[in-house]
């Protein structure tokens, strides 16, 4: 259905003072990842601050992105929203801009929504599109959204669109639900949300992670991913340590955390700006976090 796999990073969005996006500080941070191994970026995922932006701010960000010439195969698009046309819009636009991989949140503001209900929206958004080049990812994460994509609902939108549902990104945190979407969904390709779940995933038949903490560790998650397939003791050795980063930094909420690290390490006040609601790590909690990575090896700190 689709060959993405590997180790895939939601880019953070930085922001100036006002909080409109900073392009140089994007593109310079894309371009870093892409130097340390990642093999794709998520544009406008959780960790994007997605639903913080715009459909206009998110359409001119990915136009930049093509002003780049940033191949295709690299990106990923997140076009989820909770109204019907906006998702449509945004979808429309990517795809015309020639991206095809679009990360999909359920419309998660109605919650508990039925199954056909949820079935008829992706099945308005994929006709309207109307490209049969399209690629969505449905976006698992009922944590934030309070909407579970389960295998039901998985299993009739791959049967009614065998070409466009091609893929499951699980931020769930929940093994077992991961492994029975592997299980149930032949073809689908999957990726965890947490890189804690890196090698189990690939040996379950997964294609790899999409993880908001690649934003300051890529190198070391990518070796973690390509020793599972040369070394398996070396895997799990590496799987350990990615282990214990994660852990330090998801103690702290994920996106003040990740941006707080960059705004230390690159002594730049910039990186610390989050767009209301949300807010940075206060100073104790990130002199905290600081501590607590210390001893732990992680990309950014090299």
């Amino acid at each position: 259905m689709t060959n993405l796999k590997g180790v895939w990073a939601p880019i953070l969005t930085p922001q100036n003072a006002h909080y409109s996006i900073d392009k140089t500080r994007y593109f310079n941070h894309l371009r870093w990842l892409l130097n340390h191994g990642v093999d794709g970026i998520v544009i406008f995922g959780t960790n994007g601050e997605a639903t913080s932006f715009s459909v206009s701010e998110r359409m001119e960000l990915l136009d930049w992105v093509k002003e780049e010439k940033i191949p295709s195969e690299k990106i990923m698009v997140g076009t989820g929203c909770s109204a019907l046309t906006d998702t449509i819009t945004l979808g429309q636009h990517a795809v015309s801009r020639g991206y095809y991989h679009h990360l999909m949140l359920p419309p998660f503001y109605y919650k508990s929504p039925s199954q056909s209900g949820l079935v008829r929206y992706f099945s308005e958004v994929i006709q309207q599109i109307g490209d049969d080049r399209l690629k969505i990812f449905l976006y698992h994460f009922p944590q934030l959204s309070g909407i579970h994509f389960d295998v039901n609902i998985v299993l009739e939108l791959m049967e009614k669109f065998p070409n466009q549902i091609v893929g499951y990104k699980d931020s769930s945190g929940d093994w077992e639900n991961t492994k029975k979407i592997l299980n149930h969904c032949p073809g689908l390709t999957v990726f965890p949300g947490s890189e804690e779940f890196l090698t189990p995933v690939l040996a379950a038949g997964g294609a790899g992670v999409i993880s908001g903490t690649a934003n300051v560790n890529p190198g070391y998650i990518k070796e973690t991913y390509n020793a599972f397939f040369a070394d398996r003791e070396l895997a799990a050795s590496c799987q350990e340590g990615i282990n214990h980063f994660r852990k330090a930094v998801q103690t702290y909420p994920l996106i003040g955390a990740l941006k707080g690290l960059m705004q230390h390490h690159q002594s730049d006040d910039i990186w610390g700006n989050i767009r209301p609601p949300l807010s940075g790590l206060p100073p104790s909690d990130l002199n905290q976090l600081l501590m607590s990575v210390k001893s732990l090896k992680y990309t950014l700190a090299d």
